[in-house]
Formats: C-alpha cells, sequence, structure tokens
C-alpha cells in the first residue's frame, strides 16, 4: 500500500504568501515525449501492482496540458506543479496524489477521485469537476518557491490560494475537504456534498450552491454574497462573520444555525408572519373562488417562501396552488388535494400526507425526510387530449418516507435520496429511479414492473420479484 500523503518535493517548497494574481508565468514546464509518458505510467502501474521494475510517477513540473489521462490509476502520483490545462482525467483514480500548485484551468475532471489529495495552491478555472470525489482533501493555501542564489523566489505568478472560480462541479463530493482561503467564485456547485468541509475565509461570492449538502461546514469569515444556496442544507454550519448580503437561502434548511454574526444585509429567506392563519385562511378563500370559476374570478394561491409549519391544511384543495420553498415541516396535509402543486424545495419533514392527492405535482428538489405518504395518489395527472403528466421528485430528499401503499406509477424520482424509504405495496410502474439512492430502502410486495433502476444506488430487490 502506497503512502497516499505524499508531499510536494524539497526542491519545491510551500511558502504562504500571497501576491497578486496573475496568469502568467515566469519560468518555462518541461515537455515530455508521448512516449516516454508511457512508460513512466507503466511503471507506476508496476509500482502500484508491488512489482519488480515499478516506481512512483514523477510528473512534477511537466507539461501535460491536453493530455489524455481518462481513467488512469494514478494514485499517489507527483504531479506538483504540473500543467493540467484543458487534460481529460475522467474517471481518472488520483486518491493521495500530489498536485500541490498543479494548473487544472479547463481539464475535464469529471468523475475523477481525488480523495486525499494534496491540491494546496491548484488552479481549477473553468474545470468540470461533475461527481469528482474530493473527501478529505487539502485546498487550502499553497505556493511553489524555489531557491535561487540561497533566497526563496517564487517560481510561477499568482496567489497562494486554491482557484476553483467558473469550475463546474455538479454533485461532486468534498465531504470534509479543506478550503480555506480558496477561491471559487462564479463556481457550479450545486447537488454537492460538502459536508463538514472547511471554508474558512474562502471566497464563494456568486457561486451556485443550490440544493449543496453544507451539514456541518465551516463558513467563518467566508464570503458568500450573492451566492445562491436555494434548498441547501446547512444544518449546524458555522456562519460567524460570514458575508451571505444579497445571497438567497429559500427553502434552505438551517437547524442549528446561528446567523446572529452573519450579514444578512438583502438576503432572501423564507418568511415568518405574524398573522399566518389570518394570511393563509384568505389566501385559500380567494384559491377556492379561483378554482370553482375556471380562473376567472379569486386568485391562484401564492404560498411561496413562507414559514406554514406544524399547520393544520387538512382535506382542502390546493390544486395548482404555489407552495414553493414552502417551510411545511410538520403540517398536516392528510387527504389534501396538491394536484399540479408546485412544492418545489418546500421543506416537508415530517408533514402528514396520507392520502393525499400529488398527482402531477412538482416536488423537485424538496426534503421530505420522515414525512408520511402512505396512500398517497402520486400517478400521472391526465391533462386534455389523453397525455399524462407525471408527478416530479427529481432529486428531492425521502429519508425514512413511509409510503406503504402509495400509488407511485410514472413518478420522476431520479437522482432522489430513498434511503431507508417504505415502499412496501407501492405502485411503481414505469417509475423512473434512475440513479437514486435506494439504501436500504424497503420494496417489498411492491409493484415495480417497467420501473428504470439504471445507476440505482444500492438498489435491493426482493428475491420474489427480482425478475419483473
Amino acid at each position: 500500500m502506497f503512502d497516499r500523503r505524499i508531499s510536494a518535493p524539497e526542491s519545491v517548497i510551500a511558502s504562504m504568501v500571497s501576491p497578486s494574481r496573475s496568469d502568467s508565468l515566469d519560468f518555462d514546464y518541461r515537455k515530455i515525449p508521448a512516449g516516454e509518458l508511457d512508460r513512466l505510467l507503466d511503471m507506476h502501474q508496476r509500482y502500484l501492482a508491488g512489482q519488480r521494475g515499478g516506481a512512483r510517477a514523477a510528473l512534477k513540473l511537466l507539461d501535460l496540458s491536453h493530455v489524455n489521462l481518462a481513467g488512469r490509476k494514478l494514485m499517489g502520483a507527483d504531479l506538483t506543479g504540473a500543467r493540467l490545462t484543458g487534460a481529460d482525467l475522467q474517471g481518472a483514480d488520483l486518491q493521495g496524489a500530489c498536485l500541490f500548485g498543479a494548473d487544472l484551468q479547463n481539464a475535464n475532471l469529471a468523475r475523477v477521485n481525488l480523495t486525499q489529495a494534496d491540491l494546496r495552491g491548484a488552479v481549477f478555472r473553468g474545470a468540470i469537476m461533475v461527481r469528482a470525489i474530493l473527501i478529505e482533501s487539502d485546498l487550502r493555501d499553497g505556493y511553489l518557491v524555489r531557491s535561487k542564489n540561497g533566497e526563496l523566489a517564487p517560481m510561477k505568478a499568482g496567489d497562494s490560494f486554491a482557484d476553483i472560480s467558473q469550475a463546474t462541479m455538479t454533485r461532486a463530493v468534498f465531504q470534509s475537504a479543506k478550503l480555506s482561503n480558496a477561491f471559487i467564485i462564479q463556481a457550479d456547485l450545486r447537488d454537492t456534498n460538502l459536508k463538514n468541509a472547511v471554508f474558512v475565509r474562502a471566497d464563494l461570492s456568486g457561486s451556485d450552491l443550490t440544493g449543496a449538502d453544507l451539514e456541518g461546514a465551516d463558513l467563518s469569515g467566508a464570503n458568500l454574497s450573492g451566492a445562491k444556496l436555494d434548498g441547501a442544507i446547512l444544518t449546524r454550519a458555522v456562519l460567524r462573520d460570514s458575508n451571505l448580503s444579497n445571497a438567497s437561502l429559500l427553502g434552505a434548511l438551517l437547524d442549528e444555525v446561528d446567523l446572529s454574526l452573519a450579514n444578512l444585509s438583502g438576503t432572501d429567506m423564507v418568511r415568518q408572519l405574524d398573522d399566518v392563519q389570518g394570511v393563509v385562511g384568505e389566501t385559500l378563500r380567494q384559491h377556492r373562488e379561483w378554482i370553482l370559476s375556471n380562473g376567472r374570478k379569486g386568485k391562484r394561491g401564492q404560498l411561496s417562501a413562507l414559514d406554514l409549519r406544524d399547520l393544520d391544511l387538512s382535506n382542502l384543495n390546493l390544486s395548482a396552488a404555489v407552495l414553493r420553498q414552502a417551510v411545511l415541516k410538520g403540517a398536516n396535509l392528510s387527504g389534501t388535494v396538491l394536484a399540479m402543486a408546485d412544492l418545489s424545495m418546500a421543506d416537508l419533514r415530517g408533514a402528514n400526507l396520507t392520502g393525499a392527492d400529488l398527482r402531477g405535482a412538482c416536488l423537485e428538489r424538496a426534503t421530505l425526510n420522515d414525512a408520511n405518504l402512505t396512500n398517497a395518489v402520486a400517478c400521472p395527472m391526465e391533462l386534455r387530449g389523453g397525455q399524462g403528466w407525471s408527478t416530479n421528485f427529481i432529486k428531492a430528499r425521502m429519508v425514512r418516507v413511509t409510503a406503504v401503499n402509495a400509488d407511485l406509477t410514472g413518478a420522476r424520482l431520479n437522482d432522489s435520496d430513498l434511503t431507508q424509504i417504505n415502499l412496501r405495496k407501492a405502485q411503481l410502474q414505469k417509475a423512473d429511479l434512475t440513479d437514486a439512492v435506494m439504501t436500504m430502502a424497503d420494496l417489498r410486495e411492491a409493484d415495480f414492473k417497467n420501473a428504470d433502476f439504471r445507476g440505482a444506488i444500492d438498489l435491493r430487490l426482493p428475491d420474489r420479484d427480482a425478475g419483473q
């Protein structure tokens, strides 16, 4: 087993200096013939296998721009200061590798494994990092210097912090990663796993963190101005002295979060009403008139981004109502008609949806953990012309949901988290469950004929139905 925690060589030293950023470099990278690169990579494979003639790949300070390393096993390789601009590293395994000060601008790092990698001072600007794994990786400050006439001099111009600006990192895993002082402006971090990551003084301004999991993350002193955190999980996150000015936190989960020392100037958040019962009552009256008159009178129910937790909304007609990013935690919606309603990014944790009519409703990115959907109807809504409009649970969080005997025929459940869901006797014919997380899901006696389970994680079909 190789030592994953290799560090930059002695000739290349980490210095915590911070000159101004520039894209120009003041030294030349060394080119390497394709044949020599293949030889070094083959030797690295023998090294990993413990075979004679093997040697750890030493690729530091090489010009590897636009090289194809897709799928390569490069665990523990030394790529200190390497230029990898535009390189194809899709699916490569770089666990424990040293990419200290490396230039990965515009590289394709989709599904790459950088677990415990040394990425201090690396540049990922414009890189594609979709579903990349960076668990416990180190993206803190780091700067390449060398000894010259007895003095330490920078090897290239640029800041000491890791630059991940304008990178695409949807559904990447940065769990427990160290990103203090990192430069991550205008990055696409939608649905990323950032649990317990350290972002102290990091610049995330203008970044899209929609649906990201930041549970337990340390964002002390971080710049999140203009960032989009809609539907993000911020449970137990540390936001001391964080700048959230003009950021959007609609639909975000903020349990056990202290915002008293954060800058919330211009921040969009869920509203709490003094007379919530009165506002809801009038909205329901107008919505009922709107339904009965086919839209000629009254007004469509608009309850978006409101705190409606624990309200009794049972047996009402809220069809086509808009409850986007509403907090309905613990609410009673049993028997309620929510057909074609918009509940996207709504917080429905622990809500009672027993027997609710959810035909054609949009619950995309909604959080339904511990909700009760027993006997709920979420099959397609039949529209004029015979067209069916499927119920949308895409990227919904449905951990420990009870959906016994629920009708989920044709439901769109792709990319949803169905961990420990109870789907006993449920109707799942033609449902889309691609890439859904199904750890410990109970599918006993469920009908999943023609359901699409491609890419489903931890799927365990009941033995007697395995052939369906």
